[in-house]
């Protein structure tokens, strides 16, 4: 019955719309059929990084007589307050919008951003609740954002008379692991990884210690629960700054994620990382469908230069260096250069700016048509929509997640005391991610993509990377390059 119900609404509501996406009304009753049968569903399609797919989300939800939570950006939230309320109300749906709820006359359906949803102890605590997720594919990360306890300086003294006696003996401790972390120090390293000795004393010091602030009680929590804990050396103040993050981010709200009934909206394409990484909580989906988006898919042209060196190879730098400006040559068009290597991304805008002078970028929004952008993947990924479709994207080393970050070197060496494939279960799927996000403008215009990473030919894992970039076409050669 809601199948047959929002279907009317949506084709009223489209009368006057001009939402060009074929799929729209086949979206339309999956939603409403997963909405009134319960089950779990994982929708993958480029078309949640536009508007186009809201109406028929809130129709359903509005018919659907139960509270509802509706997960999505602030920017889309702001998008419904200024146009789609109106709209909602000329279809005869009588409510209130307020506080970024729409209130019914028999339910709520509250608007939400995940980070606000996380920091709500009452939302986590929801069960049997109905809640459409969008951004799934971006879990992982908005979880690491959540729960990440930083502890600086200031946080281990309370501006209060009372507290002298105590700030005095806290900092004494400071002070003697500041000590003890400084001498440690390796150059060109400001992190600590912390050994087995000095996790118990923190653990003991914060259990007896929590009582005295939210932060140091939060730091004891972690703790006790084993979570990856490192520090960090600020060489210019002389300090140290102590963080936890955990290992397995989903354990910590599986409760939440089993008590509930959720729609799951990934952006990307095809998201095979957000059913993996479910099951291995045991949170099964029903069923996983794919859309196309509301644009004439195009093939990627690939581009893999033979006999390219690995980075482990001394003379890497300056072979990329020289085939990026051979890339460049006689190109109209946007280039993106990206590198999560910060290293390398520098060293490639400093040359190329000494030969193509304003026209390279370091992370900055292209004013002009014919610009080199230089930028790291994450950067690409949160900007990208503001900027024009690249002619071509250049990827000098592939998107592995750099283990000279304590959590992916500590969540690596648990995985090997586990005896698990750390690669493929932890470092490869997030490369995918990372790779899929930033090359996906490339089917607009069926632009080229050049990786000069030798692993992608020479590695079974870097094969299997470019299998994943559909669709694609192989090209051979790019003049001047061959």
């Amino acid at each position: 019955m809601l199948e047959i119900l929002s279907h009317q609404y949506l084709k009223n509501f489209l009368r006057d719309q001009s939402i060009n996406w074929e799929h729209i009304y086949s979206f339309g009753r999956i939603i409403s059929k997963c909405i009134e049968n319960d089950s779990t569903y994982l929708i993958n399609s480029e078309i949640f990084t536009t508007y186009d797919w809201l109406p028929p989300i809130l129709i359903s939800l509005f018919l659907k007589e139960e509270d509802s939570t509706f997960i999505l950006s602030r920017e889309k939230i702001q998008f419904i307050n200024q146009f789609h309320i109106d709209l909602l109300k000329n279809l005869g749906f009588n409510f209130i919008f307020k506080n970024d709820e729409l209130v019914l006359a028999n339910h709520h359906v509250r608007l939400i951003t995940i980070q606000d949803l996380l920091n709500d102890s009452n939302s986590l605590n929801l069960r049997n609740h109905r809640i459409v997720y969008s951004g799934i594919e971006d879990i992982k990360q908005d979880l690491k954002n959540h729960f990440r306890i930083s502890l600086i300086k200031n946080d281990w003294t309370k501006n209060f008379k009372e507290f002298e006696l105590i700030n005095q003996k806290f900092i004494k401790v400071y002070d003697a692991m500041k000590k003890k972390f400084f001498m440690r120090k390796v150059l060109g390293n400001s992190y600590i990884y912390l050994d087995e000795e000095e996790i118990s004393f923190f653990s003991k010091f914060f259990h007896e210690n929590s009582f005295f602030s939210d932060k140091f009680l939060n730091v004891n929590k972690a703790l006790s629960q084993g979570w990856a804990c490192w520090v960090r050396l600020n060489e210019a103040n002389l300090d140290w700054n102590l963080y936890l993050q955990p290992i397995d981010e989903l354990s910590n709200i599986k409760e939440f994620f089993s008590n509930n009934k959720f729609v799951f909206l990934s952006a990307l394409r095809k998201d095979n990382f957000v059913q993996m990484y479910l099951k291995k909580h045991s949170l099964d989906i029903d069923l996983a469908i794919n859309f196309k988006s509301n644009f004439e898919e195009k093939k990627i042209s690939l581009y893999i230069p033979s006999k390219q060196l690995l980075p482990n190879n001394p003379l890497f730098t300056n072979s990329i260096l020289d085939k990026c400006k051979k890339l460049i040559l006689f190109r109209k068009g946007l280039t993106l250069v990206l590198s999560d290597d910060i290293d390398l991304k520098t060293n490639l805008a400093t040359e190329l700016a000494s030969e193509y002078g304003k026209r390279v970028l370091l992370e900055t929004i292209p004013s002009g048509k014919n610009e080199i952008l230089c930028s790291s993947f994450d950067w690409w990924i949160m900007n990208s929509y503001l900027i024009q479709i690249p002619e071509q994207i250049i990827i000098p080393l592939l998107p592995i997640p750099n283990m000279s970050e304590p959590i992916n070197a500590i969540t690596v060496s648990h995985k090997k005391k586990l005896s698990q494939d750390w690669f493929r279960d932890f470092l490869l799927p997030q490369a995918t991610i990372k790779l899929e996000r930033s090359i996906s403008p490339l089917r607009r215009n069926s632009g080229k993509l050049i990786i000069l990473d030798g692993r992608a030919n020479k590695r079974n894992w870097g094969r299997s990377l470019l299998q994943n970039i559909q669709p694609s076409k192989r090209i051979n050669y790019m003049l001047p390059f061959d």
